[in-house]
């Protein structure tokens, strides 16, 4: 029998996780391929299933909460307006935090809210119930997609 050395053990220690990791990467694809919301904890708006199946249902307390915040959005076109409105109500986050601009970009550019499940370029109809119609989730993006450019021309000039 052969004697292992560092070098051997640690190789072989690589090649086994290098190995878990392409099963955990195989095991999200194939949750998101049944439309299943894969891994971390669940936005802001839904909660876990606990029937083990990686599946969201809707929070309502939450969910309209961002039905609110898509709502607003299109109405004063600013997420430092919608966090103002929000703060101002003290309408906290999950956490009991106040709200930020980043979490309201998060929010509104999260195509969970539309039913949708994503992994890589994976995008397809999620097991759970959307919280934000299709057109709305549409209206904002565009929306924020156009005044981020006309923000981005504005400071080159």
């Amino acid at each position: 029998m052969g004697v292992q050395t560092k070098t051997s053990i640690s190789e072989a220690a690589e090649k086994r996780a290098a190995s878990h990791g392409v099963k955990v990467k195989r095991g999200q694809l194939n949750a998101v391929q049944r439309g299943c919301y894969g891994t971390g904890p669940a936005p802001f708006g839904y909660v876990r299933t606990s029937d083990g199946k990686r599946s969201l249902e809707v929070n309502d307390i939450e969910a309209e909460i961002v039905r609110r915040i898509f709502r607003d959005y299109l109405r004063v076109k600013s997420t430092g307006k919608v966090v103002k409105m929000l703060n101002s109500e003290e309408i906290q986050t999950r956490k009991g935090n106040l709200w930020s601009r980043q979490a309201i970009s998060i929010i509104l550019t999260n195509r969970t809210y539309r039913g949708r499940v994503r992994y890589g370029d994976l995008d397809i109809r999620g097991q759970h119930e959307p919280i934000v119609e299709a057109s709305v989730f549409y209206k904002a993006n565009v929306l924020k997609r156009r005044r981020s450019r006309a923000r981005k021309r504005a400071e080159a000039t």
